[in-house]
């Protein structure tokens, strides 16, 4: 059901389509989704029923929509939830996720009605760390860090910042089995570093904090 900040949302939804005002031209379930900042993997999925403008409005009150979600690779779909709509057939429904999760609603009326699927992606926390801070230009600086949800297998890209304050991939590594990643790098000139995960079916792109290394003559 939706409730204070919640009717908000599920009205955006809706008043982004240029054709609210006339209503769609068959039932229609529109879904929506992001993701919380705040705490880790909290997903919020919220929706609404419409009905043809011709067709009474009360007709998307109490309905009743079934949540399924699905998981990489997306071969199966599993009911999470069975909600209910309020009186202007709005829903919503959270969980915390731990990869990237599709969902995808279907309206029980006597036809059902099915929405479009939403996928709501959840980035890797990646951690990053230089083992100097200053060396002199030449010297070798081993960069380490963490990748959180463990993905080992995956490769993480180290970067460093351009003269255009913008990012170009030197070198990469692959996450080990303690979902942990080092590069050992010659730096003959000092500057900003991060790492990058550029995102795979099972997680969202996601960079580190920059680090940043001095090198002097």
């Amino acid at each position: 059901m939706c409730v204070g900040w919640a009717v908000a949302i599920c009205a955006a939804l809706i008043m982004s389509g240029g054709a609210a005002a006339q209503g769609p031209a068959a039932p229609t379930l529109i879904l929506g989704g992001h993701l919380y900042p705040r705490p880790f993997g909290l997903a919020y999925a919220y929706g609404h029923a419409e009905v043809p403008a011709s067709e009474p409005q009360s007709d998307v009150a109490g309905q009743t929509v079934a949540l399924y979600e699905s998981t990489f690779p997306f071969t199966g779909w599993t009911q999470v939830a069975t909600l209910t709509t309020d009186f202007e057939g709005y829903f919503t429904y959270h969980q915390t996720i731990a990869q990237n999760t599709a969902f995808r609603a279907i309206w029980q009326a006597a036809t059902p009605v099915q929405s479009k699927d939403k996928l709501i992606k959840l980035p890797m926390k990646l951690a990053l760390k230089a083992s100097h801070r200053r060396v002199n230009r030449g010297g070798v600086v081993t960069f380490s860090g963490s990748g959180s949800p463990g993905h080992p297998g995956s490769r993480v890209q180290l970067q460093q910042m351009d003269s255009h304050g913008g990012f170009k991939t030197i070198s990469s590594a692959v996450v080990s089995p303690t979902s942990t990643f080092s590069v050992r790098l010659r730096v003959r000139r000092g500057g900003v570093f991060r790492a990058l995960f550029p995102g795979d079916g099972q997680f969202g792109a996601s960079a580190s904090r920059p680090v940043r290394v001095r090198a002097s003559r």
